[in-house]
């Protein structure tokens, strides 16, 4: 039996519509979830309405796809709108949603919009999202901010001059960023944001809008933090939390690698003091050229974003200013000579990232490059802008599904990692300067 879909009321109640069934998209082209698309809405996702639109489901008796503008359930006709979920962090989209957007509707903010619907037979929402990857700290039910006010004040004791504490306080109190939290709780993995500028101007940047078809989720550092005051916050932690990674590159600042000779300082700074933890930095992978050095100074793991293994669309979406797509990938190939854990962040997207072209592209990407880990993030963004912002995508053949391109994946590179998450040096699948350190994929 497929799930019924699920409509919203004005106020944003969610109904199950009792005749009709659910229905996602990839593309834009509408498609009935398959079950292997399908899983319960996991703990810690969140609902979402889409404004201006109507909801569009299955009509079984009929086989065909219905509009579905208000409804009538013993109290009077009722209005609806689509609704949809973001999955928790670890699950992948395989669907969009799909509903009829009014014309000249506003650009919808910066979530990963995913088709949602309702099993009766179970009486639980489900959601068009697979896991790959599990890891209990990034689960949302550990970032509760009790004690977060207290933490805060006692690092402001604790280092009352340094200009990165203020920055992360906000972070962490008006953004929720999860790393921001990790760096007042001491655990895991911290932020180190460095960039105020950027070389780049994606269509999804969250810390900076520049079509102003939005606004901006984060609010962007607006100094370059000295290598001391890096390392005056970065070492006690690599020092004292468990499985400990302390990050540059966040999603509140812009290129890190244009702050590359900081890096480099604070990077050898800290290793002169302590070898526990792990260093790592998050980049659009536009300075090749620091690769060795950054490595020799003590940095060990990278993550180099792309949402695609085709030039034009990465450039479409990235919008690069000083590099271009050769760059990024000359970055990946010299992170990994160069023997860090290189990993690319790939922005997937349901009905581009499994065309057939693009998964032939990805796969030799990976060959060439010979990177270690492919993290399959949910790109967040309008679908409807995405698309318009990508060349005529016609031409690259047919959409798998996200779950077959997982399936793919697994078969045509078994020596790969697909995962979600940064993880520490302990939890690494290999050793990147060449011995197998046998940890589970």
């Amino acid at each position: 039996m497929s799930p019924l879909m699920v409509v919203a009321d004005a106020g944003g109640n969610l109904f199950e519509h009792p005749e009709f069934e659910m229905v996602g998209a990839l593309g834009a082209e509408p498609v009935a979830p398959e079950s292997s698309e399908l899983s319960p809405l996991p703990a810690g996702s969140k609902f979402f309405t889409i404004p201006d639109s109507v909801p569009v489901g299955g009509d079984p008796e009929e086989d065909a796809l219905v509009s579905v503008e208000e409804a009538n359930w013993g109290d009077g006709p009722v209005l609806l709108q689509a609704a949809c979920t973001f999955p928790a962090p670890g699950w992948m989209r395989t669907l969009l949603p799909f509903a009829e957007r009014t014309p000249g509707a506003p650009v919808l903010p910066l979530w990963a919009y995913t088709a949602l619907g309702f099993d009766e037979e179970s009486g639980e929402f489900v959601c068009a999202a697979v896991q790959v990857d599990d890891c209990p700290r990034w689960e949302p039910e550990q970032y509760d901010d009790t004690g977060l006010p207290g933490r805060i004040e006692r690092m402001r004791d604790a280092h009352p001059e340094n200009r990165m504490i203020p920055h992360l306080a906000r972070c962490a109190r008006e953004f929720h960023c999860f790393a921001a939290k990790n760096f007042f709780a001491r655990r895991w993995e911290m932020g180190l944001p460095i960039a105020p500028l950027c070389n780049a101007d994606c269509r999804g940047c969250i810390s900076l809008q520049t079509d102003d078809l939005f606004p901006a989720s984060h609010r962007r550092i607006e100094i370059v933090p000295t290598p001391e005051e890096l390392c005056e916050i970065a070492l006690p932690h690599l020092d004292g939390a468990e499985m400990a990674v302390a990050s540059f590159g966040q999603g509140c600042e812009g290129e890190p690698l244009l702050q590359a000779g900081v890096i480099e300082r604070a990077c050898r700074l800290i290793r002169e003091r302590t070898e526990r933890g792990t260093l790592h930095l998050n980049t659009n992978g536009s300075r090749p050229e620091w690769m060795d050095r950054l490595a020799a100074a003590g940095l060990e793991s990278i993550r180099i974003s792309t949402n695609s293994a085709t030039p034009e669309w990465h450039g479409a979406y990235y919008r690069p200013e000083t590099y271009d797509f050769s760059d990024m990938e000359d970055c990946v190939k010299a992170a990994v000579d160069a023997g860090l854990y290189t990993q690319i962040n790939y922005l997937v997207f349901p009905g581009v990232t499994d065309l057939e072209a693009e998964v032939e592209a990805a796969l030799a990407f990976a060959a060439r490059t010979g990177l270690h880990v492919i993290q399959m993030k949910n790109l967040c963004i309008d679908p409807a802008l995405y698309l318009d912002t990508l060349p005529d995508i016609g031409d690259m053949g047919e959409a798998m599904g996200m779950a077959r391109m997982l399936e793919v994946y697994r078969e045509e590179l078994p020596d790969v990692a697909i995962r979600y998450f940064n993880r520490p040096k302990e939890e690494w699948h290999i050793d990147p300067k060449g011995s197998k350190a046998g940890a589970a994929r």
